[in-house]
């Protein structure tokens, strides 16, 4: 392994998950007629699922899209019904903002993705990632509690385990403010809002401007984060709503 390298290497035929942003007119109801300018996305040969989430107080939306294989999608970005779908979106006021690609791993990543209350981090490193930087960001322990949300899976043995927060590294490295950058994603999967609030529970008290103990669970998260030194990282909360397949 060399002294750099790059996290998020490509095989073409595993899965991946692209992550769209597309930035949507405030008066655009996002309805049964709004699941239809995907067809053309989810009618794809090797599209495996789509669905989206609307940024907290935003007019931003993230689309995720989970392929077979990355040959799929580069084959759907080449046909004509990527123009279509592109001109359909266009045509509402759907603006393009950015694309992120991931590694996938089919029928695991992508159903909790839609069934859960998710916390977000979205987190962007100067490139290229060291690999002593790579095992200084593994040490680092996710927000863990009894509202995780628990695999989903009809094997009662395995049902028992939590979906663990995963560290999804983007494929390609990009400019972030004229800056070569790597991007790391990293979701918590919750049963509800409502449960996630158990990621502020902890035990410190104040004396004076000094805490003692531990501090809460999302506290230690993001002192961790800042010890990495990122070039900048951010939070977000998102309910994704499935598109239906045809």
């Amino acid at each position: 392994m060399s002294a750099t390298m790059a996290v998020g290497l490509q095989d073409p035929e595993g899965a991946i998950l692209m992550w769209t942003k597309l930035q949507v007119p405030k008066d655009l109801e996002l309805n049964i007629e709004w699941d239809g300018l995907f067809l053309p996305l989810i009618q794809a040969p090797g599209h495996s699922g789509s669905g989206w989430a609307r940024f907290e107080n935003s007019d931003t939306i993230l689309l995720v899209t989970e392929w077979k294989r990355t040959l799929d999608q580069r084959g759907f970005i080449a046909s004509p019904s990527a123009q279509l779908y592109h001109e359909d979106l266009k045509s509402k006021g759907i603006v393009h903002v950015s694309s992120h690609e991931t590694r996938s791993s089919r029928f695991i990543f992508f159903d909790p993705l839609m069934k859960s209350y998710l916390q977000f981090f979205w987190i962007y490193f100067t490139a290229p990632v060291t690999e002593a930087q790579l095992i200084q960001i593994s040490k680092i322990k996710s927000i863990r509690g009894v509202a995780i949300l628990k695999n989903f899976t009809n094997d009662l043995e395995k049902s028992r385990d939590y979906l663990h927060p995963i560290k999804m590294w983007a494929n390609h490295i990009e400019f972030v403010d004229g800056q070569e950058a790597q991007l790391l994603l990293w979701p918590h999967f919750w049963k509800s809002a409502e449960l996630a609030e158990i990621r502020h529970a902890g035990k410190y008290v104040m004396s004076g401007d000094k805490r003692f103990g531990s501090g809460s669970r999302q506290e230690r998260v993001c002192e961790n984060l800042d010890k990495l030194e990122p070039m900048s990282w951010k939070e977000h909360f998102l309910s994704f709503r499935r598109i239906p397949d045809i």
